[in-house]
C-alpha cells in the first residue's frame, strides 16, 4: 500500500514537469525520491509475496523444463539480431516471433541434445523427492 500511495504522489510532479529525470529543481528532485521509493516498495512486496509459506509438492514436468533452460536461453539469447534494416514492423515482428523461435531450436538441438554447454550433466536433470514440512509446534502454555 505504501509503494502505491508513494507512486501516487509522484503524479503531479509527472504532471507539471516536462521531464522529471532530468530537471534539477526541487519539485523534480522530490518526484525522484518519490518514485524511487515506489519502486523499493514494490520490490519488497514482491520478495514479500515470494517469501509466504505454502505447500510443499513435487515440480511437475512442466516446471522443470524452463528451470533447467533458464541459463542457457538467457545466455543464447544475447546473440540473436536482426541484420538488414526493415520497417519497424518488420523488425517487431522478426524479433518477437523469430527470436524466441531461433533461441528455443538453438537449446533443443546444441544445448539439451549434447549436454556440451553450460555445465549440464550428462543425464537428465536430478528431481529430488520432497518430504512434507513438519507439523506446526504448539506453543508451550
Amino acid at each position: 500500500m505504501a509503494g502505491l500511495a508513494l507512486f501516487a504522489g509522484t503524479a503531479p510532479g509527472f504532471m507539471a514537469l516536462d521531464d522529471p529525470f532530468t530537471v534539477w529543481s526541487p519539485f523534480a528532485l522530490v518526484t525522484r525520491a518519490l518514485f524511487g521509493a515506489a519502486g523499493w516498495c514494490r520490490v519488497a512486496a514482491v520478495l514479500g509475496l515470494l517469501d509466504r509459506p505454502r505447500e510443499v509438492r513435487p515440480p511437475s514436468r512442466v516446471m522443470v523444463y524452463p528451470g533447467t533452460a533458464a541459463l542457457p536461453v538467457y545466455v543464447l539469447h544475447q546473440p540473436v539480431v536482426v541484420g538488414r534494416p526493415a520497417p519497424i514492423a518488420v523488425e517487431y515482428a522478426v524479433i518477437v516471433a523469430g527470436s524466441p523461435t531461433l533461441i528455443l531450436v538453438r537449446y533443443e538441438g546444441v544445448v539439451r541434445r549434447t549436454r556440451l554447454l553450460f555445465g549440464m550433466r550428462a543425464g537428465p536433470p536430478v528431481v529430488l523427492p520432497v518430504r512434507p514440512p513438519d507439523p506446526p509446534v504448539a506453543p508451550a502454555r
